[in-house]
């Protein structure tokens, strides 16, 4: 004769926190924990990015003999710029972070940067496939002009920069 656990006061109780536990999220985050790793994932996204970018600029400023590896650097920058409005949604300018508070104030016009990056990475991607350096520079400087205008409206200045002031500690 099988024994049933749910029989038993102990199985039962076992099963109903079990349920319990079960249904749970998966981790539940305190609002400063998710904060936290919103900004995180921010930073390591435009970090991306400004490799990205660093690392095309190196090969040509250089003439490094990686002339090939651009096409693949222009593809990542297309691939994170698909990332960079979603990873901004969240509203959370309070912190270690160079976001500044516009970004939620102008979401269209933050929205419409995001989307002129997005527009010249396909670009870029596009040109560096073709593997004309003088084409490729052009259109580097074109990608990086719409970064710096997303820059200039919603990113804080290097003065105000948080990692400036945690520079001197």
């Amino acid at each position: 004769m099988a024994v049933r656990l749910v029989d038993r006061p102990l199985g039962l109780l076992a099963l109903v926190v079990f349920a319990s536990v079960a249904a749970l999220p998966a981790r539940a985050q305190s609002p400063a924990a998710s904060d936290e790793g919103t900004i995180r994932y921010r930073q390591k996204l435009m970090s991306g990015v400004g490799a990205d970018m660093g690392a095309i600029g190196d090969i040509l400023k250089y003439g490094l003999p990686l002339q090939s590896h651009i096409a693949t650097y222009a593809t990542l920058l297309s691939q994170r710029s698909e990332l960079v409005a979603a990873a901004f949604e969240r509203d959370v300018s309070a912190g270690p972070t160079d976001a500044k508070p516009e970004i939620w104030q102008e979401p269209e016009a933050f929205r419409e940067k995001t989307q002129a990056m997005k527009d010249e990475a396909d670009k870029l991607a596009a040109i560096a496939a073709g593997g004309d350096a003088a084409a490729i520079g052009q259109q580097v400087k074109a990608l990086g002009d719409a970064c710096g205008s997303c820059h200039d409206s919603f990113r804080k200045p290097k003065e105000e920069s948080y990692k400036r002031a945690g520079a001197g500690s």
